[in-house]
């Protein structure tokens, strides 16, 4: 039943006499209790995120005199060595509500930087410019070395400390009278904002600190992460906050209602109307194939079964391998009543099925965020899925987290993309477990790692297992994954060109030429039109075919 059918049904069972007022009662209370709830929940609260956690760095070959490799200057090998260790902390803090003093919120608003020392900081991005300097007045910053309960000094005292930092870091020999060296500057591990500071309503500021890697710290490996406000009821890091989902129920309840009190007089009596635009042939076709990309073969299939009467284009994912084996078996005689997705050519494919490219499909690795990075080196990949690294903590600095593999089975298109460019072999590894937790199935195994028969499987079992890690197409990724760049490089068609290497073109199978004026060749036009290309676009993909017709370069053989 479409939207249409579904209105008018409700229409027709509750517009009667006084029903109709009870009808727009209803609607009102229905789609106004969003906005009542989200004012509710407004108020007096704090929003935080760490946007950004990144080495500075200075990353340059130097070479000791004696070594024969060259000589760097004295001085610059020890300003590298004291930039080396560097780094620095985008902290991005919203008032979600009204006005708000942040003594009113109960709760102390400070971050701590995992033993990290604190150089220097700054307020940058406040959406109220005039409250620069309210915001950097009310920045403290405090030890946790202090005997006393976090004494706090102002920015301007953190400040005058940087140039004694770095004349000690570069001193190279010891006085020349050989008095004892001054004491070293206090250090600072914490930053808070003063109670007394008070917020507008929807204000927003950005603060960025410097840090330095403790001297008790000898190890290369770089610390990350910063500890905020946890479990507290009003002040809240957005990425732990989950959205209530009850409001967007009733409100779309309300808008329902609303559209059957409207359904009589403006919905038209037929209930599907044929779009001038789509070249309509009647009868029926099966596309099979690729799990990742049906989602939106869905939606474009859809749209067209609906604008032209009597055609009717279904699809089904059976897996890129599965649906092209299947096309290849069909008899001459049902040619035009089938078509297969692929994630990439395939070698499966017989000499009479003709690939017709659809859309650039960008692929991404993805980890559930309990993992705690955002990137790896391709050479890492390769280890983790043959078995040399099994445990996160190898791989990062935080505590050990077994490594999960989540994989497809041999039918996915993405599963053979996946070996073909970034593992660069012929399997992934064997199947050891069923549970995705442990080796069950081989308990010998040097990994863990488990399949799901579609992406849509793959992606919740990643999403809701600690420590997993898989494969997916990037439109496909959602909130409780984290994306992963590979070699420095993130995801998407852009970085293709730099070198990013996990990528696909989707091509969709025939057995032959479709015949003409079928609904098989109708519809595969209609796939590299402007309204399918829009459909592709929106759901994340790069279609094949622009608007002038012409062939992305991607897409060319």
């Amino acid at each position: 039943m479409g939207i249409a059918e579904l209105i008018r049904t409700v229409a027709e069972l509750l517009l009667s006499g006084e029903g109709t007022w009870f009808l727009a009662l209803a609607a009102v209370s229905l789609i106004a209790a969003p906005v009542v709830q989200r004012w509710i929940s407004g108020r007096k609260r704090l929003y935080y995120r760490v946007q950004s956690d990144s080495k500075i760095g200075l990353d340059v070959p130097l070479h000791d005199a004696d070594d024969g490799d060259g000589h760097a200057d004295e001085e610059l090998i020890a300003v590298a060595k004291v930039v080396g260790r560097l780094s620095f902390v985008v902290i991005r803090i919203r008032n979600t509500g009204g006005d708000v003093e942040l003594r009113d919120l109960g709760e102390p608003v400070e971050f701590t930087f995992r033993g990290r020392v604190i150089w220097n900081a700054r307020v940058s991005d406040p959406s109220v410019p005039k409250h620069r300097e309210e915001l950097v007045d009310a920045l403290e910053f405090f030890s946790d070395d202090e005997p006393a309960a976090h004494v706090s000094v102002p920015l301007p005292k953190v400040r005058n400390e940087l140039l004694t930092r770095w004349r000690e870091l570069l001193r190279t020999t010891p006085p020349a009278d050989n008095r004892p060296p001054p004491p070293p500057p206090p250090v600072w591990h914490g930053i808070r904002l003063k109670r007394t500071l008070s917020l507008a309503a929807k204000e927003k500021f950005k603060i960025v600190v410097v840090l330095r890697e403790p001297d008790s710290n000898t190890s290369t490996d770089r610390t990350k992460g910063v500890d905020g406000p946890t479990g507290q009821r009003r002040i809240r890091d957005e990425r732990t906050v989950r959205r209530a989902r009850w409001p967007l129920v009733t409100a779309g309840v309300g808008v329902l209602l609303a559209g059957a009190l409207v359904a009589a007089n403006v919905l038209p009596d037929a209930a599907k109307a044929a779009d001038p635009a789509v070249e309509c042939v009647r009868g029926e076709v099966d596309v099979v194939g690729s799990s990742a990309f049906a989602p939106v073969m869905t939606t474009v299939a859809g749209r067209y079964s609906r604008a032209c009467d009597g055609a009717t284009v279904r699809v089904t994912a059976t897996g890129s391998i599965t649906g092209v084996r299947q096309l290849a078996g069909l008899a001459p005689a049902r040619r035009a009543t089938m078509a297969a997705m692929s994630d990439g050519e395939v070698g499966e494919a017989t000499g009479d099925l003709v690939a017709q490219p659809v859309a650039v499909v960008v692929y991404t690795l993805v980890a559930n965020d309990s993992v705690g990075i955002d990137g790896l080196t391709v050479a890492q990949v390769r280890d983790i899925y043959a078995g040399r690294y099994r445990d996160w903590a190898r791989l990062r600095q935080g505590p050990s987290l077994p490594i999960r593999i989540v994989g497809r089975g041999q039918e996915s298109g993405s599963r053979r993309t996946f070996e073909q460019t970034v593992l660069a072999t012929t399997s992934e590894g064997g199947l050891t477990s069923d549970s995705c937790e442990t080796a069950d199935r081989v308990p010998d195994a040097p990994v863990i790692r488990c399949e799901r028969g579609t992406e849509a499987q793959q992606i919740d079992e990643i999403a809701s297992t600690p420590g997993a890690i898989g494969y997916v197409d990037l439109p496909s990724a959602r909130p409780g994954l984290t994306t992963l760049s590979l070699d420095g490089e993130r995801p998407s068609v852009s970085g293709i060109s730099s070198g990013y290497p996990f990528w696909a073109v989707e091509y969709l199978y025939t057995k032959g030429i479709p015949p003409t004026g079928s609904l098989l060749a109708t519809f595969v036009d209609h796939l590299r039109g402007p309204a399918s290309g829009a459909a592709l676009t929106d759901a994340g993909y790069t279609p094949c075919t622009g608007r002038d017709g012409q062939l992305h370069l991607l897409c060319q053989s």
